[in-house]
């Protein structure tokens, strides 16, 4: 066998002997490079003019708009460039593992200047659409006088909100797996039941919330029916949101059930299981761990539908946050609502995260 050379600037094409190729040059970052250099720039030409609102000297303004933005920018791209030229001397050199390990980070330090350029560019044009035109975004929505003092009453009335979403989500679950496992039921016997069932979550999944909390707060005052006509708005403005919101929990029960294998339901009953008994200690069990974090993910939700019941004139946070920017001319109080849900939520959505990625690791062990 004739024994090859390595070329400095070998290709992909065949040997001279036919004997297999030789190995082919990195692929060039000179693009990546390229690219992440010029959304670099853009992003200090943005931070220049977001610096330009926010201060009025000329030295300040270079210093956070071009000179801060260079030092934190510069640093992966440098990083990249660096890499880059290494590759090419490693691969001069004969090294060609060396030059596909120094393009690859070349590459990666190129990603990761894209990533760090895009973020710096998003938060620049936000500044701008904020503080641009003398602040007038910033003084609409984001008022900081206005938002401190309506933050008393609008947490004050965040409790009738969260009274209708945990009252609501109770009464949403429990109706919710009734309607599941009247779906499931086998047999000619129970067509009717599941007729029924089917019809329910079909209807009640295509009314929007809103018009079910008017219909249900306004209508049933209306009827005169002793006792459903003499509730308080607030029961009605749960039960409203506990219709809707248990025809979409019947799907995730009905979804959970069916995860399970049904070798279990049989394993069961041939050990002298009544059916109820499967269902509350074999089905049931699993079934919670398996739909928990979507169950979580349909309560964030419903927490959110909660502000509809404005149209019916229950005093909530949005409400409240809707007097003071009548009273006040501005939405900054509005604002303050919008932090609020999301202080509220962020916890709940984390958890949500931290049950998913529990759920896949168990699944990747098993």
């Amino acid at each position: 066998m004739n024994a090859r050379t390595l070329d400095k600037d070998s290709t992909d094409r065949p040997a001279p002997d036919g004997e297999g190729f030789a190995p082919t040059r990195p692929l060039r970052t000179s693009g990546y490079l390229s690219g992440a250099a010029i959304l670099a720039l853009l992003a200090v030409v943005l931070c220049y003019e977001f610096a330009g609102t926010l201060t009025s000297g000329q030295t300040s303004r270079l210093v956070f708009g071009v000179v801060l933005p260079v030092v934190v920018l510069g640093g992966p791209l440098l990083l990249a460039l660096r890499r880059h030229r290494l590759s090419d001397e490693e691969w001069e050199a004969g090294r060609c593992t060396e030059s596909r390990v120094a393009a690859a980070r070349s590459r990666s330090a190129s990603v990761s200047s894209f990533g760090l350029t895009g973020f710096v560019a998003v938060v620049a044009v936000a500044g701008l659409l904020v503080f641009t035109n003398d602040g007038a975004v910033q003084k609409t929505f984001f008022n900081m006088s206005f938002m401190t003092e309506s933050l008393g009453d609008v947490f004050k009335a965040l409790l009738i909100n969260i009274e209708i979403a945990v009252g609501a989500q109770i009464l949403a679950m429990l109706f919710g797996l009734v309607l599941a496992v009247a779906r499931l039921l086998p047999g000619k016997g129970f067509w009717p039941v599941r007729v029924l069932a089917i019809a329910y979550i079909d209807v009640f999944r295509g009314i929007p919330s809103v018009v079910l909390i008017y219909l249900v707060c306004f209508g049933l005052p209306l009827t005169e029916v002793p006792v459903l006509s003499e509730g308080d708005p607030i029961v009605y403005a749960i039960a409203a949101l506990a219709l809707t919101y248990s025809a979409y929990n019947a799907e995730l029960f009905r979804a959970g059930i069916e995860s399970i294998n049904p070798g279990q339901t049989s394993a069961a009953l041939s050990m002298g299981l009544s059916q109820p008994d499967v269902l509350r200690f074999v089905i049931l069990p699993q079934m919670s761990r398996n739909i928990a974090a979507p169950m979580l993910s349909q309560f964030i939700g419903l927490q959110k539908d909660t502000a509809l019941v404005i149209v019916v004139g229950i005093i909530d946070a949005f409400s409240q946050a809707k007097i003071y920017s009548a009273n006040d001319f501005n939405l900054s109080a509005v604002t303050a609502v919008c932090f609020v849900f999301v202080l509220v939520t962020i916890p709940q959505t984390r958890f949500v995260d931290y049950l998913l990625a529990r759920s896949g690791t168990k699944l990747k062990r098993v």
